[in-house]
């Protein structure tokens, strides 16, 4: 086997829980791509934006403190059972697009007053960009909408798009995506034309190295509410990526933020955990079965042979083990496995729970639990760990 072929698969690829929607723009403009989200502890995890119409507010920064985390607020006034993808017809919001029927529905004395098709818009954007474009008006006021997809759709007040028409509008929002970036510890960041007006750190009560960092952004009346959470050891400290829905009127980023809170704890529920993953020479056969260090600093502390950890880890092994080990002082699990005459060490850790009222220490047999349930897990075809 190629070995840099098995140092890419060392480390675990879990499947993505929320998909989001690509989008090319063509003839020399951004390309803006969405991209989909693996939700595993290990990884920078569940962003989610908001895009209705908002107004422009002097840029602010504030603590989750000394008001609670969202998180452990009482979410009876905040979250709602489910967040709708269009908000209800509205002087702001004043047409609707349903994606199946392809049937436009108006608010009351307002009426189409023009549109770009998707033979235009691929003209203009490049293939599939979006389905609709569509002017609204009630004859004093006119508002643009973009009906992407089912789950990306956006509004503007004509008059504060700097005097653009319809086309000159879908070429500008495709070309200034709202592209948010962030570190644990640091500042969400968003793309070119975009302001972040509001910052709210940690509104999920994370505790370190887990941290969680909300923002409102806004552009030329689009305000966007944005979500990120990440873990700073194993995650590098960034994350990027981000899912999509519209505020309905009177709703709040508090309340998303804990709607939001309340899909990842479900995913979570619903995971066997998750751990990153590395090659590692910390460890070694010694006779038979039995792991012995291989490098300094290296304490084995407890250890079993032939571990389970499915059918595709035991198949063609001659010797395979597990340890818990600590490398430095710091505590990990090594699992080896001698196969067609090659032995492959991999060190495994797992990340802590996100709080810390949920975190516990994990025996050797809790580590190999959680990788085996990763490793066989028949709905995304198992991990990538062992080849």
């Amino acid at each position: 086997m190629d070995w840099q072929e098995t140092l890419e698969r060392a480390i675990p690829q879990p499947p993505p829980t929320h998909p989001d929607p690509a989008a090319l723009v063509a003839d020399g403009k951004k390309l803006v791509r969405r991209r989909r989200l693996a939700v595993v502890a290990g990884t920078a995890f569940a962003v989610a934006a908001v895009i209705g119409i908002g107004a422009v507010v002097v840029p602010s920064r504030e603590s989750a403190t000394p008001k609670p985390p969202i998180a452990t607020q009482s979410e009876a006034d905040e979250a709602i059972a489910s967040y709708p993808t269009q908000p209800p017809l509205s002087d702001a919001s004043p047409l609707r697009y349903d994606f199946d029927t392809k049937e436009i529905t108006f608010q009351d004395g307002w009426e189409e007053a023009g549109r770009i098709d998707r033979k235009e818009i691929r003209r203009l954007l490049g293939s599939d960009y979006s389905q609709l474009f569509l002017a609204a008006t009630n004859g004093e006021k006119t508002v643009y909408a973009n009906f992407m997809n089912p789950t990306e759709i956006s509004y503007a007040d004509a008059s504060r798009t700097e005097g653009k028409n319809l086309s000159e509008w879908a070429e500008d929002v495709a070309a200034h995506h709202v592209e948010p970036r962030w570190s644990v510890g640091g500042s969400i960041r968003v793309g070119d034309g975009w302001t972040v007006t509001r910052e709210i750190d940690n509104p999920l009560g994370y505790d370190l190295p887990w941290d969680s960092e909300a923002a409102v952004a806004e552009r030329e009346g689009m305000e966007v509410w944005i979500l990120f959470t990440g873990d700073r050891p194993a995650a590098g400290g960034g994350g990027e990526g981000y899912g999509v829905a519209y505020a309905a009127s009177g709703q709040t980023i508090e309340g998303y933020i804990a709607h939001r809170n309340k899909q990842i704890e479900a995913d979570l529920a619903a995971s066997p955990g998750g751990y990153s993953a590395g090659l590692s020479e910390a460890v070694e056969f010694g006779d038979g079965s039995e792991l012995v260090p291989a490098e300094d600093r290296v304490t084995i502390l407890e250890q079993v042979a032939n571990p389970d950890l499915g059918d595709k880890f035991a198949e063609g092994a001659t010797r395979s083990a597990a340890a818990r080990i600590t490398i430095k002082g710091k505590e990990k699990v090594a699992i080896a496995r001698e196969k067609d005459g090659l032995t492959l060490v991999y060190t495994v850790e797992v990340a802590d729970e996100r709080r810390s009222e949920d975190r516990s220490t994990r025996s050797l047999e809790d580590v190999l639990a959680i990788v085996k349930a990763t490793e066989t897990d028949e709905e995304s075809g198992g991990g990538s760990l062992f080849p």
